[in-house]
């Protein structure tokens, strides 16, 4: 690859279609780590090498910030930087663990917050509903899915940690009027597997609003929580550098804007940034499908730059060994995607259509034209859907409401008010002749009617020789009005982060901890590898619960044993 042709993809200058067309990246789907060989620089952070192009922003020792633009000094015995789930949640944990002087900054304005799903094994939710899983197994899969490139210790620590955790957080957060159940739209097919062990928070006083549920709610009421522990919220406070004298502990974190910095002194440094999906440099590096991605969704808006991941690499910090590193794709940003007849913008079939969130939204992306892909159905669809809901064949995320408890009712007048929603923003179109459908969506018509009129037949016969679909899911579209949904797929967070043991300790290239420094959330790495496991939605959620619980007992240097375990 030429020095044109990186720079040019670092500074967002080559459609997501182009990053991989007429690169190496083609030749056999190979990672950018793959062909970019990695190397160390002196502050011992991983790099790829790029002889004469600019330096990237950790590859090199910061420049000292002059003791002139520090105005301030402030101590505590644990900073934590990043006032979203995880972090919010250390600060609760470190204080009920004795810690006196507790401080959270964070470059937002507000606490951050975001999605629905938190995972968790053998909490009191599950054993209030009987849930009975072979968690075991479970987790093997998560192995599987990333092909063993993950670090198995991390993942059975949360295993056996989550559930204590989550029934912590549980209990904090009930005084406040929040409560929990567990989420029923988990994907049921056979290939595709997703486990129950998903947990959704919702305001008691609205429990039918589906507005009204997620993190939107908990989040909030955990901030008031950790402010009447008296944890010290500093906002519109950035991260900017780590202080390490050489090999050293971090000492310091310099905070703030140039000719007005705080610098804090701190016993112990928790790195709670979350992850780096609005960086489309280390995008570039890490996770090069991410910029392939139609649309990116983050609150606050597209503030997950890497901040902790560069500060960490600066001084001496390393990634996870493995990369490409994982990130969250799903369908959010577009329409349901459900099982119909999926077709691309040549109008062809081409997947079978009975996969996760996952799968489709990163199959969709190497589609022709940019990886446009289309659901196709007829006027008995969300009959369909709800049928496949009542018999516990299908569902998934973006399959259909998105929020639903075990238990609750599948509320077609909801699913047909979306749709209607969808129409005037343009993510659905709808017509009364498969012409006319084939027009809005901009497909050549022949071709989709060709298709159309295939998939019917094998609907007709309930054998799938093209792509081997269940029978139960392959139904005539053949009754107007029609539909198409345009599906997108949306980067919502990577899931590859910093080398880190089961302290949560920082590690560098050599894996040696670097002392005083910490992550926790979706900043740290080593958990998943090359692809999302959606087997359990929320886990990503779920480890910054589990990390933040965790944490406290680590800074106060009591030992994590007195946290229940669960030996699964």
């Amino acid at each position: 690859m030429s020095r044109e042709k990186f720079e040019n993809i670092l500074k967002g200058g080559i459609t997501r279609r182009g990053f991989f067309k007429g690169s190496a990246l083609a030749l056999g789907g190979l990672a950018a780590s793959s062909i970019l060989p990695s190397m160390t620089t002196s502050a011992g952070a991983q790099a790829v090498d790029r002889a004469g192009c600019t330096p990237l922003p950790w590859e090199a020792k910061p420049t000292a910030i002059p003791a002139s633009e520090i105005k301030k000094t402030v101590k505590c015995d644990a900073l934590i930087i990043g006032a979203g789930l995880a972090g919010i949640l250390g600060s609760i944990s470190g204080k009920e663990q004795g810690l006196k002087n507790v401080i959270v900054i964070d470059k937002n304005p507000e606490i951050a917050f975001r999605g629905a799903h938190i995972t968790a094994f053998n909490s009191k939710v599950h054993k209030k509903r009987g849930i009975n899983i072979n968690y075991r197994q479970i987790v093997r899969e998560w192995v599987r899915w990333a092909q063993g490139r993950v670090n198995e210790d991390l993942l059975v620590s949360f295993g056996r940690k989550s559930g204590a955790a989550m029934d912590w957080m549980i209990d904090l957060v009930a005084p406040k009027g929040i409560d929990v159940d567990l989420w029923d739209e988990y994907f049921k097919g056979p290939d595709y597997t997703e486990y129950p062990v998903t947990h959704i928070f919702y305001d008691k006083n609205n429990k039918d609003d589906h507005d009204a549920r997620g993190n939107g709610v908990l989040v909030p009421a955990l901030f008031k929580v950790a402010q009447e522990k008296k944890v010290d919220f500093h906002f519109n406070m950035k991260a900017v550098q780590f202080i390490r004298n050489g090999n050293g502990p971090v000492t310091s974190v310099i905070a703030g804007v140039p000719g007005n910095y705080t610098k804090y002194d701190a016993g112990k440094t928790v790195i709670a940034t979350g992850d780096y999906s609005s960086n489309k440099e280390l995008l570039a590096r890490y996770a090069p499908i991410g910029n392939m991605c139609d649309s990116q969704i983050y609150f606050p808006n597209k503030c997950n730059t890497g901040d902790g991941h560069i500060m960490a690499m600066q001084i001496g910090g390393a990634m996870q060994k493995v990369s490409p590193h994982a990130c969250v794709i799903h369908l959010e940003s577009g329409a349901m995607s459900y099982s119909f007849l999926h077709v691309n913008a040549l109008g062809k079939r081409f997947m079978n259509e009975d996969v996760n969130t996952q799968s489709k939204s990163c199959g969709k992306l190497f589609e022709p034209k940019g990886g446009i892909a289309w659901t196709i159905y007829d006027n008995d669809g969300l009959a369909q859907v709800q049928e496949q809901i009542d018999k516990g064949m299908s569902g998934g995320l973006f399959f259909g409401q998105l929020n639903r408890y075990i238990g609750e009712k599948w509320e077609m007048n909801y699913e047909k008010e979306l749709r209607e929603k969808h129409i005037k923003e343009g993510k659905v179109v709808v017509a009364n002749s498969l012409d006319e459908l084939a027009k809005k969506m901009g497909v050549p018509a022949d071709e989709f009617k060709k298709t159309v009129n295939r998939y019917n037949d094998l609907a007709k016969t309930g054998n799938d020789v093209d792509y081997g679909k269940r029978k139960d899911l392959i139904k005539p579209i053949a009754k107007a009005p029609f539909y198409a949904g345009k599906l997108a797929a949306t980067l919502l967070t990577t899931s590859g982060g910093l080398h880190t043991n089961l302290n949560y300790q920082v590690l560098d290239n050599n894996d040696a901890p670097i002392e005083n420094l910490y992550v926790i959330g979706a900043a740290a790495g080593d958990f998943f590898a090359a692809d999302y496991p959606t087997i359990c939605p929320g886990i990503g959620h779920g480890r910054c619960v589990t990390g933040g619980k965790l944490i406290g007992y680590i800074l106060a240097k009591k030992s994590t044993d007195a946290v229940p375990t669960f030996n699964f």
